[in-house]
């Protein structure tokens, strides 16, 4: 029976080898994955999980309202949540936010803002800079005659009369529910123009690309509301060595990076801060034609989401982008890509004369070949792990995998979630996209002082994987090496060498359930005329909750 045992193990690797009707939850778990708890909130859903390697829930959040999309994990331990409050306003994209919230490891909330009003909204992203302030992305009016001076084609005006201008603010939190800003920028400081020579902003594009073309025309990709949401900046990031601010632009197909060491009235000017360029565009990456630097022909971004610097490890300050691929010339597929910057000391960016910003191509891609094709049209992020792999959310797709240094799946999971409701295992699944999600290790700095509890997978009636014996356990493993399983006759025979009783569920290969029953110290002999010929998974759970799995073949 050993033998036949360690037979099927090798057939089946270090993953799963119950998963032909695993459609949910964890699907893919190897040794290679990192060791930590992956943390997410879905797109149409009010409650935001975290969850191990496994699958198990670790800590759901309810917050009762939809996320406004992004949401961290913090290091001081509490999730930092952007959400929609009631709509206050002529702001209709699906990205709307409009409130801001620090929720402690136990649902409360120590502090929540809301800029939601009739004129101006937040949206899509905010992150928490080291000094503890946030940097938040907001909407603010820009009305026909101020668009009109400033250089905007009248005839592209939209009919509402008005334009959503980005806005970025760095905030304090005050109290628990107040804010100061003590930073901010705008776009329509930053406008070219080449119609009309008596209006404002007027100037060759091509010899100009510190600042954004009014004008602009649709391009490639699935665009959002274009003719009056000219940008839609769907991601921030910030940088404190450099001291700048990383924004991903997805209606022109680009990234962009502004200085953040200016001051307030340096940052709406062409001077100033550490650049000396004021709140001009530093660098911007993806699509040259949108600053008519280069044809369409050179576009290497199309709708990207999710763009960072990396943090730590050999990729230190290169930026990691999820490329959604809308667009695409030929067939739309999704790629992650890490792009080095040509950053110079003082923090502005190498540019040959008359020629785009490098360089030409990422230094490194994945999804690129044939046989890592995916496709996450909208949504979506990735993230460099402290091992060296790679976490990656197809957003739209409900699915986070982990690929390590060869571009090889270690970790997958399908989010087991229609909205708020739990699928069950084998479920064919829908609505469970997710705008971000993020792993943290398990020596994170936000988990010291929690005591964290492993529960069940967040799915209905699931599967044992039996690799998750004790996998990722915060408590001392079962001894699982005291159980010996074979078959004599017709019978399942488990010698128990330790003291503890067992609850054992046993699975077929399919994952259909077979039967329930007690295993106590000593040998226990069991009879099923389910059990034919074949391979079957034996789930043994202790009284205090441990638990772990063994395969057998009968």
């Amino acid at each position: 029976m050993k033998n036949h045992f360690l037979f099927f193990l090798l057939i089946c690797g270090a993953t799963f080898c119950f998963g032909q009707n695993r459609t949910v939850g964890t699907i893919i778990n190897t040794e290679e994955s990192l060791e930590g708890y992956t943390f997410f909130s879905p797109f149409s859903g009010r409650n935001a999980y975290m969850i191990d390697n496994c699958g198990n829930l670790v800590n759901r959040w309810d917050q009762g309202t939809l996320p406004g999309l992004a949401a961290y994990f913090e290091p001081n331990g509490q999730m930092l949540r952007t959400y929609k409050p009631s709509p206050n306003g002529p702001f209709t994209s699906a990205s709307n936010s409009g409130g801001l919230a620090l929720v402690d490891w136990e649902n409360n909330t120590t502090w929540s803002y809301e800029l939601n009003t009739a004129t101006e909204l937040s949206h899509h992203d905010a992150i928490m800079m080291p000094n503890g302030n946030f940097l938040m992305l907001t909407w603010e009016l820009i009305f026909e005659n101020e668009l009109i001076q400033n250089g905007r084609d009248p005839n592209q005006i939209a009919p509402q009369g008005f334009a959503w201008g980005e806005r970025i603010i760095e905030v304090r939190p005050v109290g628990t529910d107040d804010i100061e800003i003590v930073w901010e920028w705008r776009i329509k400081d930053h406008l070219i123009q080449d119609r009309d020579a008596l209006l404002s902003n007027f100037g060759v594009v091509s010899e100009h690309p510190e600042l954004f073309d009014i004008n602009l025309p649709d391009l490639n990709s699935s665009n959002s509301h274009s003719n009056f949401d000219y940008n839609h900046f769907n991601a921030i990031d910030y940088n404190e060595e450099f001291d700048q601010i990383l924004i991903s632009v997805r209606n022109s197909d680009e990234i962009w990076i502004i200085d953040h060491s200016t001051t307030t009235a340096e940052a709406a000017t062409h001077e100033g801060g550490r650049s000396g360029k004021g709140g001009d565009i530093l660098y911007r990456w993806g699509n040259p034609s949108a600053y008519q630097g280069a044809s369409v022909a050179s576009q290497k971004l199309f709708g990207q989401h999710g763009v960072h610097w990396i943090e730590d490890g050999p990729q230190k300050n290169k930026i990691l982008i999820f490329n959604n691929g809308n667009g695409r010339p030929g067939t739309d597929f999704s790629t992650v890509e890490i792009l080095d910057p040509p950053i110079l000391a003082d923090g502005n960016y190498e540019r040959e004369a008359n020629q785009p910003f490098g360089p030409e191509n990422t230094e490194w891609t994945y999804g690129d070949e044939i046989s890592q094709r995916f496709y996450s049209p909208f949504l979506s992020n990735a993230q460099y792990l402290e091992n060296g792999n790679v976490l990656i959310n197809a957003g739209s797709l409900g699915t986070i995998f982990e690929i390590n240094p060869e571009k090889e799946i270690v970790w997958e999971y399908i989010i087991p979630l229609f909205g708020d409701f739990a699928a069950t295992q084998g479920d064919n699944i829908n609505n469970n996209a997710t705008f971000r999600a993020y792993k943290y290790p398990f020596d994170f700095s936000g988990f010291e002082g929690i005591d964290i509890e492993v529960g069940e997978p967040i799915e209905l009636n699931p599967i044992p994987l039996a690799i998750c014996d004790n996998l990722n356990s915060t408590s001392e493993p079962i001894e699982a090496n005291n159980i010996l399983v074979y078959k004599t006759g017709n019978e399942l025979v488990i010698d128990n060498a330790s003291a503890i009783n067992y609850e054992v569920s046993c699975y077929d290969i399919a994952g259909s359930h077979i039967a329930n029953f007690r295993v106590g110290e000593g040998q226990t002999r069991f009879q099923d005329s389910k059990l034919t010929v074949g391979v079957y998974v034996l789930n043994f759970k202790a009284p205090l909750g441990d638990s772990f799995s063994r395969l057998f073949v009968y």
